[in-house]
């Protein structure tokens, strides 16, 4: 299956007319902006649930200043939550390079080879992920009170 910059930069897309670029460029954007939007959404829930995992073990648990909660589970549950910020931003500047690839100039193609798709559901998978971990590692530590 060819990569969308290479549907884009193929011939069908510079024989079609002026009026069906503008078209099918419509289209893409309405779709990368909804899937932008959704991003936006994951990268705003993970950086408040890295919060709740702080506030968690102060204000929940009620551990001293002094305790390292830097424990495998919270480790993981960091990195998830960091993961899907970082991809969730990285989906949004390769949604933003497919359409300037659309646009009739010169366009870096670095990250050509790369399906956003992919980073998309990076993110997914990173912010469920840590959303579980967080869920386990509280009802764990929570029958402990």
């Amino acid at each position: 299956m060819p990569h969308m910059s290479e549907k884009i930069r193929g011939n069908p897309i510079q024989s079609a007319s002026s009026e069906d670029i503008n078209a099918t460029f419509d289209r893409q954007q309405k779709v990368l902006l909804m899937y932008s939007d959704n991003a936006k959404t994951y990268i705003q829930l993970s950086g408040a649930a890295l919060a709740l995992t702080l506030t968690f073990t102060d204000k929940i648990l009620h551990l001293p200043a002094t305790e390292n909660i830097a424990n495998y589970w919270m480790i993981a549950v960091w990195i998830c939550f960091l993961l899907a910020v970082i991809t969730g931003a990285f989906y949004q500047f390769l949604a933003t390079k497919i359409l300037d690839a659309y646009l009739n100039w010169g366009h870096d193609e670095t990250w050509d080879w790369l399906q956003p798709g992919y980073v998309y559901g990076t993110m997914l998978i990173a912010f469920y992920g840590g959303s579980v971990l967080f869920t386990g590692y509280a009802i764990v530590r929570l029958r402990h009170i």
